[in-house]
């Protein structure tokens, strides 16, 4: 499923083609849930006089994979009354994800200036659950609440991270546990918050917490291990002069990854480095997404390493230079990864924005076929032995 000028799409691997079953022009994303059989998706209407005063308002849908029964979850109304939007704001569903194993999906809320900072500085409120069969709606924490989440993998928890702690709620909104790891807020032109992933057994998670500013460079952080039990949290590492999005963490609990900046004034980004987990908290369930950006260095679900252009990393790399396998030699601009497995993942571009399905053969190698199209000879793009991979969409 994907977004291609502001309608929904699917791409069919058997047949290699792709259908719109959504055609209203203003979707903005699209999340399929785990079963593939319903697809959420958000759609943006801009309201007013572009020439003088508007605003930007978004609405939640679902539709069948098959595009039948479109219904609107959470109405654009709906959405600025809860958040008790003046009539200048515009407003947004930032975090939407899916319970694992369910149709039932979480999101937040914010408001924003169009004209300012846009979405920049804007700051999330609430956590809300809607199923998308039934279309029931609760409340589970309300606006004022400034978190993001995480559901966890058996989906029967969700984990706030605030701008000063980290808590746990059932999703049938019990059982809440605030403050079971405090830290200080950091935040200079905007809310930093911190990052964070479920261990595979949905116990414990890990997380980016105890932020400060670097007098030199970037932001101080610890990685803490915060038990659902309510035992003391454990701390496994302590990272200097590095940003908390840029964290990634190796399948198999035992490394982690993150940005390194330079102490000289302007700082500069030294590069991508490990280090290990003290205590290894065990096998994680890492993010299959990674948006290519300050997190650059991240496995794949089988456990190899990556660099953001997809260089093939030794085995326990110490830092993004450790290449062993330079198959692929990618100049182009990588805006985001989604792994499906080991093998197989999707590839977005940016300038242009195409998007690729990639595969790797079994030796974990780039096969040298291809088959996109761009908008210059491909061999310019990428090394002349690259990737097996198939063009979806612009």
């Amino acid at each position: 499923m994907f977004v291609k000028d502001g309608d929904i799409q699917v791409w069919d691997e058997a047949s290699g083609e792709s259908q719109t079953i959504f055609d209203s022009g203003d979707v903005i994303r699209v999340e399929l849930s785990d079963d593939g059989e319903v697809v959420a998706f958000l759609r943006r209407s801009i309201i007013g006089d572009l020439d003088s005063e508007w605003h930007e308002q978004s609405a939640l849908w679902a539709v069948g994979r098959n595009g039948e029964n479109p219904r609107e979850l959470v109405s654009a109304e709906d959405l600025r009354e809860l958040l008790h939007a003046a009539e200048t704001d515009s407003t947004n569903i930032p975090q939407l994800e899916w319970i694992p194993r369910t149709h039932r999906l979480l999101f937040s809320r914010w408001t924003y200036f169009v004209q300012a900072e846009g979405e920049s500085h804007a700051t999330p409120g609430g956590l809300y659950l809607v199923d998308a069969d039934t279309l029931a709606q609760t409340v589970l924490l309300p606006a004022d609440n400034n978190v993001r989440f995480v559901p966890s993998p058996d989906g029967l928890q969700i984990a706030l991270m605030s701008l000063d702690g980290l808590g746990f709620i059932n999703v049938d909104g019990s059982n809440l546990r605030q403050d079971l790891l405090t830290y200080p807020p950091a935040g200079l032109t905007g809310p930093i918050f911190p990052t964070g992933v479920w261990t595979r057994d949905s116990q414990a998670f890990l997380i980016t917490g105890s932020l400060e500013w670097d007098p030199i460079a970037g932001l101080n952080f610890a990685i803490w291990l915060v038990s659902v039990d309510g035992s003391s949290p454990e701390s496994l590492a302590a990272i200097r002069q590095s940003d908390p999005s840029s964290v990634t963490f190796s399948p198999d609990g035992q490394l982690m990854a993150f940005v390194q900046y330079t102490d000289q004034q302007p700082p500069e980004i030294a590069g991508w480095f490990t280090t290990p987990l003290t205590a290894g908290p065990g096998p994680l369930a890492i993010p299959h997404e990674i948006e290519v950006g300050p997190a650059s260095l991240h496995w794949s679900p089988a456990g190899d390493a990556f660099t953001g252009t997809l260089m093939t990393l030794c085995p326990g790399p110490t830092r993004d230079s450790e290449v062993c396998d330079s198959a692929i030699s990618f100049w182009g601009s990588v805006a985001a990864i989604r792994w499906m497995d080991g093998t197989r993942f999707l590839l977005l571009t940016r300038d242009p924005s195409v998007l690729f399905l990639v595969t790797l053969d079994v030796s974990g190698r780039f096969d040298a076929t291809t088959v996109p199209i761009v908008a210059w000879p491909l061999e310019e793009w990428v090394g002349p032995q690259s990737f097996a991979a198939v063009e979806l969409g612009h």
